[in-house]
């Protein structure tokens, strides 16, 4: 099956400085039955993620979304293609199955797809979206919490659908049975993923606790100084026992996640997925986890939940599982079995109760192929 992958614009699909959407998508790709056969649009750049057939296209200015559709015209044209799947964006892939009507579009989503909109012109915004939603071929949701959430906001979109979430090749990890005294924090610097809560919590545990340490691996703290500064503030009396570390390679983060006694993922608001969190599982960590949106899926019974996200419930949190090794050990196992049993990127026989990430989303794609151009194929009928 001839697949072509469009990435948003502006994403280069390169090694460096990689989006978590490029990692899904390289990560899908490797790990695909049709991966010789795939071809990723991206924009001009050097060193890919992985070894695929690449199609590089010059940063656009203007109508974006038009000049992308009219170039994927012409490449279905000269190249010949059974499947477009867009990355993220409804109109841009609505504009590309209007230009292609002989070929289904799926577009695969990273978030919650946006809601009903409200206000003045909601309406008509409303029925456009809807329109453009109808007119693609299936849709691909990163969870099952933002699966549920399109369902009840797009009653009238009945397009086939499916969960495909991230996920690891588990060979790649190696978890240290002999952990660090290290309680691990890693995320992005903005309010929503609590760790201003989590710096006031870690902050009290580690001044009982001189013999643990902390590390937070934060991304882009440039874009909210002022968060960042009041991270590093409630920080600052235990700075002999906290790295703050912004930047890092991927290699550096997994490694922490491999040999950390406890993660902590903070979120406040509705995770679509939670990535942290599986990290932290794969990586043999015992997860401290808010629970929120997606999370919960990944860790299942796995992890210890707070009750609400606040500097007090965190420290009460570690404080547990500092103190009593066994249920650190236990959530750490456990976690660690869950995510390998249900996150396996690739490599999973077909045949098993649980397929591989990799195989659920090429045989949804069989299965779009298959029914494109059938009356009546609903999300029903497609259920993956």
């Amino acid at each position: 099956m001839k697949i072509f992958q469009i990435l948003p614009r502006r994403m280069k699909f390169s090694k460096g400085r990689a989006s978590s959407v490029e990692l899904c998508v390289a990560e899908w790709v490797a790990g695909s039955r049709f991966r010789g056969e795939t071809t990723v649009f991206a924009e001009a750049g050097d060193d890919p993620l992985i070894d695929v057939d690449i199609h590089r296209w010059h940063p656009a200015r203007k109508l974006v979304s038009w000049q992308t559709a009219l170039e994927i015209r012409r490449q279905v044209a000269q190249r010949g293609c059974d499947l477009i799947i867009v990355q993220q964006h409804i109109a841009t892939a609505a504009r590309i199955a209007a230009f292609n009507p002989g070929t289904p579009v799926i577009l695969s989503t990273h978030n919650y797809v946006e809601g009903r909109a409200e206000g003045f012109g909601a309406p008509v915004r409303d029925r456009l979206v809807q329109h453009r939603l109808r007119g693609l071929s299936g849709i691909t949701l990163i969870s099952e919490a933002t699966r549920s959430e399109f369902t009840e906001n797009w009653p009238g979109v009945k397009i086939p659908r499916a969960v495909v979430s991230n996920g690891f090749d588990f060979g790649q990890w190696q978890p240290r049975q002999e952990r660090d005294k290290l309680v691990l924090v890693v995320g992005r610097v903005t309010e929503e993923k609590g760790l201003l809560e989590a710096a006031s919590g870690i902050g009290t545990f580690l001044a009982d606790h001189p013999d643990w340490r902390a590390c937070f691996v934060l991304s882009e703290p440039e874009k909210n100084p002022s968060y960042f500064q009041a991270i590093k503030d409630a920080l600052a009396a235990r700075a002999s026992q906290v790295d703050l570390l912004a930047g890092i390679p991927y290699a550096q983060v997994r490694n922490l996640s491999e040999r950390c006694a406890i993660a902590v993922v903070p979120s406040k608001w509705n995770e679509p997925f939670g990535r942290t969190a599986l990290e932290a599982h794969a990586g043999g960590a015992a997860l401290v986890s808010s629970g929120s949106g997606g999370l919960r899926e990944i860790s299942g019974d796995c992890a210890l939940y707070l009750d609400a996200v606040s500097g007090p419930a965190i420290d009460l949190a570690l404080r547990a599982l500092a103190q009593d090794d066994e249920q650190r050990r236990d959530l750490a196992a456990s976690g660690a079995a869950r995510v390998r049993r249900l996150f396996q990127m690739s490599g999973i026989d077909a045949a098993e109760d649980t397929p591989s990430i990799c195989e659920r989303l090429d045989r949804f794609c069989e299965r779009v192929v298959a029914s494109f151009g059938v009356p009546n194929a609903t999300a029903e009928t497609l259920r993956a």
